[in-house]
């Protein structure tokens, strides 16, 4: 997996997905490059900045903008932004929500032109999460707009985040036919467990977090983790 860019609508969980691949990269001790390109709330800048001192050397992070005053998607920065990634591997690119939805225009604008094979050909993949519960509604209509452009379904992973519920009695990986599925830590989204590796999501960690926890809920975490990976891996 060279590139992917994270897309879907906002709180379905694109940032928390993000930080499991910076985990994965960790985990791997791969040379990998992260960019955020949310220009609204730009969470994974503040997640890397809460850990800049500490941060391995081998994870590198920037900022990119992709907006034009228009509000989107320029061309040329778009082109500056795969040139500038066209060398590289372990890319991670986490889009907001207005970002993504104007990405999403951008391909099915650019499509024509052959945009969707560019991608292709520089192993470049979108990973759309999509989420139940209250956000439901609005994953299910950006999935099936994605759908409807020629040839992104072959470029795109769909990734299961099962934290906001299932939807219509149906795990959310079986509703979209995901090919990743993130499920919550324990039985209880409200426990001290999940809370805690919440804050750990949120405010910024390295491995040596981790292996500070007492043994417990390293050895929970490291499991939940594991599982995550070894489907990446799958891909």
């Amino acid at each position: 997996m060279k590139t992917v860019l994270f897309q879907s609508k906002g709180g379905a969980g694109k940032s928390f997905c993000s930080r499991l691949l910076y985990a994965y990269h960790l985990s791997k001790n791969q040379t990998s490059h992260f960019i955020d390109i949310d220009n609204a709330s730009g969470s994974l800048t503040k997640f890397f900045n809460s850990i800049e001192e500490r941060k391995n050397p081998k994870i590198e992070f920037a900022n990119f903008n992709l907006m034009g005053a228009n509000k989107k998607i320029d061309r040329s920065l778009f082109d500056l932004l795969l040139s500038e990634i066209s060398t590289r591997e372990n890319v991670v690119i986490d889009a907001g929500a207005a970002t993504s939805e104007q990405i999403l225009y951008y391909l099915r604008d650019e499509e024509p032109n052959g945009i969707i094979g560019d991608l292709k050909e520089m192993n470049i993949r979108l990973m759309l999460v999509v989420a139940g519960g209250g956000s439901a509604r609005e994953c299910y209509d950006f999935f099936e707009e994605a759908k409807n452009i020629p040839g992104l379904k072959d470029i795109t992973y769909v990734v299961a985040n099962e934290f906001l519920g299932e939807i219509n009695g149906l795990s959310v990986k079986e509703y979209f036919d995901a090919d990743i599925q993130i499920r919550t830590l324990t039985n209880d989204p409200t426990s001290a467990a999940e809370l805690e590796w919440s804050n750990l999501m949120n405010n910024g960690f390295v491995m040596q977090d981790i292996e500070q926890l007492p043994l417990f809920r390293k050895r929970r975490i490291l499991n939940y983790l594991k599982d995550i990976f070894n489907q990446i891996d799958s891909l």
